[in-house]
């Protein structure tokens, strides 16, 4: 359908050091034409909508409504008018080509549109019909109340999702609870919760159950791919990237103003 193109490895560079050049490294910025990015001109349908949640009076309303997304994501979308996006170049005139073909795949999948399913992490954490998730909170005693119940979950998907780019057409997990084995999403899902539920990403071995500056840190390559069953005749795409990923962020950690003093 050509909506997106991923710019060669000289274009990101350019763009990178000079984010107007529209994407065109002969021609200086000042002889553009208006049109020359065939995204600048092109518009996305309004739709009439519902007022959004006040997000002064519910934040949490506001976050979880399309208005939240839309607003994000429209910074990007700005982005790509410009050609000011890193990776890819975006073709807005193919816009309606692409909307048409995945309302036709809806269409064709799906009689009523209310029985689309959900697809998440949390789809991913249950495939096979186990829910895993409903699963490792039971184990978890009544005592732990709704706040620290969300901080575990969140920890869980925070680290599940990072892990979560394609892992290669060989790799796969063997789950270590069901013996069942799992590929792609699925499968890292599987692998993240185990480890999760391990605590190898927790640096109190009284509290397996969280991700924090500690137990990131010390993290490597090799513990990572004994927890993914990495091997050579089961490779992994990227093992070493996602381990590096992860130690980042338990630098990030570190600034208590956004993540608290017990990360």
């Amino acid at each position: 359908m050509g909506l997106f193109s991923r710019k060669s490895t000289k274009h990101q560079q350019q763009s990178n050091g000079n984010p107007s050049t529209n994407g065109d490294l002969n021609t200086p910025f000042a002889m553009k034409r208006a049109n020359s990015n065939p995204a600048q001109n092109a518009t996305i349908p309004a739709i009439p909508m519902p007022k959004a949640p006040d997000p002064n009076v519910d934040p949490v309303g506001y976050l979880r409504s399309i208005y939240a997304v839309r607003e994000r994501s429209r910074l990007v979308l700005e982005k790509a008018k410009l050609n000011q996006l890193r990776h890819f170049t975006v073709d807005m005139s193919k816009f309606s080509d692409t909307a048409n073909y995945v309302v036709a795949i809806i269409k064709r999948d799906f009689d009523d549109y209310s029985t689309i399913p959900p697809h998440g992490r949390w789809q991913h954490f249950d495939v096979g019909g186990r829910p895993r998730v409903d699963q490792l909170m039971a184990t978890w005693p009544s005592s732990v109340d709704a706040q620290e119940r969300t901080r575990r979950l969140m920890d869980l998907f925070l680290v599940s999702v990072l892990l979560d780019a394609g892992a290669g057409a060989k790799w796969q997990y063997k789950s270590k609870e069901s013996g069942k084995m799992f590929k792609r999403s699925e499968g890292l899902a599987v692998a993240s919760l185990e480890m999760f539920k391990t605590g190898l990403f927790s640096s109190n071995p009284d509290q397996p159950f969280q991700v924090d500056h500690g137990g990131l840190k010390k993290l490597t390559t090799e513990k990572m791919a004994k927890g993914l069953q990495v091997s050579p005749e089961n490779p992994m795409d990227g093992l070493e990237g996602r381990t590096n990923l992860l130690i980042r962020l338990a630098d990030a950690l570190l600034n208590q103003e956004i993540f608290g003093p017990e990360s």
